[in-house]
């Protein structure tokens, strides 16, 4: 007995971890030969490979071979099937709010297939995905894996029974420049009038569980269909909920703006082949793309049987249980949930203090321990994510090049601070240190990037919480109630401002508060067989919310945590109350502050691996270099907008007769340094701009070269321009005296590109154009091949052509 409780809260830590891991495996693909109304990812992966094979960013020569491919495959499956072209818009506002003065466009060729169903006035089911790729990158997940389940759900359900209502296969362009295809059908498209609700699959790694991350408004009802539906679920309300506040965008926003509901599904592991050169068929893992059918198919089946379309009901509190099933209840039941578990901490609280097991400042510092695990893990955290500095792109993909060693060396951190806190309560350690450290480590934090008010701000709130925490010993029963106590306030709180982030509060509370109520009302027993009985019970309710709370947290530091490792904090804190007891019994022994420390050193060492520069051929490190040539001076250049400079682009800068690469800008498009160097000028095919007025409209006309790809124009003018239109259409761009404003234009028309304004007072104008084409000029030198550990990201290897123009009146 003394043995399993000095090693049960390893056993259940290492058995939760190892639980909540294998939980995110996705399955295996299901076999060609399956029944012809299944899914199967190896059916769908024909198409994969097929539209895979290249880069085929919008406006690209691939894309069109890609678009032939999908109306050729749509009408194979027997759709109705017809191209809807039409112009997308993003606006994007000034500094500090201004009017936008940015503005990005794409002429789109957006492509429908339809599935008859036996009513066609009844509102459609809509099942989107894009068929574009980010430049230099095939994009197998992102987004070919969508069309492709696309494809082969169109195939299943011709497959059965002809469904109730029309269900609407649309395939989006130019989604990775800004949604534009999206923009065009949801703001311009009569068949909008049609659709009643939106399924879109995305992607944003090669692999993983694919997961319902985000839904169209009020969606109650909807989500009990797909509870029941979909095989398989993974999708919690917290991550819908969080995602909704982000800066980050899919097609699927545009159908929350037009208020429809909806689902939008997505993996996001080994996110190294995100918009990189790494996203080729073969490096896709098929069961993620077996999970996205197993989850979509069955539910658009569903909704396209159903008599009516989920009707708007308050937003569901929901969560997969270990990606078994999923779970969804309205946000009363999340009332009746909290009023079960106030009753159970408040149970477990009086007997306590009744029996003189703690007292209330036992409790009221296992309240502050809670905290205190929080706010010490969240420093720590925050600390390293500080030190690894990631402010670009370079620095981003280094990182996930070994993504997984950072993921469980945070993961370590977080722990070792939880364990130390635990010891530090269940020894009454000194309270003095603890504070001196973590001001040293807050104020740590303003050393890599300058004043640091978050660092500084834990630094404070860990002090504060430790001079709470600590000095005195606390007992297991006062840590783990009071850090119950500490839950249920903020679960509370939760249930009040967004309901569906309570999911993640909830859940490992009502199991820490049933197993503190067992603890409490049979722990007084005097049967050694009661007794062990109990202690499994405790430990199996430990392991299912550490496995819980280990499959939530991967998921999430997946999305956020590159940017903020301190996020694992969170789930430090929501595992301790039902690890407590077991902890506690650790704490007490001569190996714990030992076992922290070891975990606190095994965490940097693999944090330090994942922050090592370079790659490898299977996990490669990322550079860009283009080649710019300015007509307007005969100069051409080599640059690249990384930070630093890897030994194949120091060498690839000057190979073309160059000079030594040097920080510089070359505005209007570079307005900040980036390493550059002056190269031999190669022949390109030049665009056509001019800039001429009538009456008092000012006309900026540009003829883009033929294969090019895009085409960014900047204007700066001495005076307000206003009423602007592109090729006639009035659009959203505002221009301020002495300041640049911008238009970039995907898949330019080859007649030409239209901007233009009224300008009735006297002024003068400058314009610059920046247009894009594939490749290296034919006559220059290509820089030498790149090694196995590099890959090209972004528009690198592309030819820039710049062009100026300007006028007075």
């Amino acid at each position: 007995m003394k043995t399993i409780r000095f090693l049960g809260f390893w056993i259940c830590l290492v058995l939760g971890l190892a639980l909540g891991s294998w939980s995110q495996r996705p399955p295996a693909p299901v076999a060609a030969n399956a029944p012809e109304t299944a899914f199967s990812a190896e059916r769908a992966f024909v198409d994969v490979a097929a539209i895979a094979q290249k880069p085929h960013p919008a406006g690209s020569a691939e894309i069109a071979k890609v678009r032939d491919h999908l109306l050729a495959r749509i009408a194979a499956v027997g759709l109705e099937v017809s191209v809807h072209p039409g112009e997308g818009f993003l606006s994007r506002n000034g500094p500090d709010g201004q009017p936008p003065r940015a503005l990005t466009v794409a002429a789109v060729q957006n492509l429908v297939g339809v599935l008859p169903g036996k009513d066609r006035d009844l509102p459609a089911v809509l099942v989107m995905s894009h068929y574009d790729s980010a430049p230099n990158s095939p994009g197998a997940a992102d987004d070919t894996a969508g069309v492709a389940a696309a494809l082969e759900i169109a195939r299943a359900l011709k497959a059965g029974a002809q469904p109730l209502r029309d269900v609407i296969f649309l395939f989006t362009d130019a989604e990775e420049p800004g949604l534009l295809g999206a923009d065009a059908f949801f703001g311009r498209d009569p068949l909008l009038n049609h659709v009643g609700l939106v399924v879109n699959m995305e992607a944003r790694g090669d692999a993983g569980r694919a997961a319902m991350f985000q839904t169209g408004p009020d969606n109650g009802s909807l989500m009990r269909v797909f509870a029941s539906a979909a095989k398989a679920p993974s999708a919690n309300s917290l991550a819908s909920t969080v995602y909704g506040k982000m800066p980050n965008d899919t097609d699927f926003t545009h159908a929350v703006r037009k208020g429809l509901p909806g689902l939008n599904l997505a993996f996001i592991d080994d996110q190294l082949a995100y918009h990189t050169p790494l996203a080729t068929p073969a490096h896709l893992e098929k069961g993620s793309l077996q999970h996205i059918g197993d989850q979509t198919l069955p539910t658009v089946r569903a909704l396209a049987d159903a008599a009516a379309l989920p009707a708007k009901t308050p937003d569901a509190i929901y969560s997969d249980l270990l990606g078994l099933v999923l779970i969804s209840y309205p946000p009363v039941v999340g009332w009746v949930l909290l009023g079960v578990i106030a009753f159970l901490i408040g149970f477990t609280a009086s007997r306590t203090l009744a029996a003189g097991a703690a007292s209330g400042w036992e409790i009221g510092r296992g309240a502050a321990g809670l905290l205190l695990i929080g706010s010490s893990a969240a420093l720590a955290l925050h600390l390293v994510g500080r030190a690894l500095a990631i402010q670009d792109a370079q620095t981003l993909y280094r990182l996930l090049t070994r993504f997984d060693p950072l993921l469980w060396g945070a993961a370590s951190i977080a722990v070792a601070a939880g364990l130390a806190v635990a010891t530090a309560q269940a020894r009454g350690a000194n309270r003095i240190i603890p504070c001196v450290v973590a001001l040293a480590l807050g104020g740590a934090c303003s050393l890599a990037g300058g004043l640091d008010a978050v660092g500084l701000g834990l630094g404070v709130a860990t002090c504060v919480f430790g001079l709470a925490a600590l000095g005195q010993r606390t007992g297991a029963l006062g840590a783990w109630i009071g850090g119950m106590i500490v839950l249920l306030a903020l679960s509370i709180a939760a249930q009040v401002l967004a309901p569906g982030a309570t999911v993640m509060l909830v859940w490992p509370l009502l199991v820490a508060a049933l197993g503190a109520a067992l603890v409490i009302g049979v722990g007084g027993t005097r049967d050694k067989r009661a007794a062990l009985a109990l202690t499994v019970v405790v430990g199996l309710l430990a392991i299912l919310s550490t496995a819980q709370l280990t499959a939530w947290g991967a998921w999430t530091f997946a999305g956020v945590g590159l940017m903020e490792p301190a996020i694992l904090a969170l789930f430090a804190m929501l595992a301790a109350p039902a690890l407590s007891p077991l902890v506690h019994d650790f704490a007490a022994t001569r190996w714990a502050w030992r076992a922290a420390g070891v975990l606190v050193v095994a965490g940097l060492g693999l944090i330090a691996n994942a922050d090592r520069v370079g790659g490898d051929a299977a996990r490669p490190a990322v550079t860009h270099a283009i080649q710019v040539a300015d007509l307007s001076t005969g100069k051409a250049w080599r640059l690249t907008e990384a930070a630093k400079l890897d030994a194949w682009t120091k060498a690839a800068l000057p190979d073309d007769g160059g000079s030594d690469p040097k920080k510089q800008a070359l505005p209007p498009f570079w307005p900040h340094p980036v390493w550059i160097s002056e190269s031999r000028p190669a022949p390109v095919a030049p665009p056509q701009l001019t800039v001429d007025r009538s009456d008092d409209r000012l006309l900026i006309r540009l003829i883009p070269a033929p294969g090019a790809e895009l085409v960014s124009l900047r204007l700066r003018p001495s005076g307000q321009l206003t009423q602007p239109r592109l090729n006639g259409r009035p659009v959203t761009l505002a221009t301020a005296p002495g300041a640049w404003s911008s238009l970039t234009y995907y898949a330019p028309d080859p007649n030409g590109v239209t901007l233009s304004f009224t300008a009735s007072a006297p002024g003068k104008i400058e314009v610059a154009a920046l247009e894009y084409h594939d490749g290296w000029p034919a006559t220059a030198k290509a820089p030498p091949a790149k090694p196995p550990g590099l890959m090209a990201i972004g528009q690198s290897d592309k030819t820039a052509v710049l062009v100026r123009a300007g006028m007075s009146w």
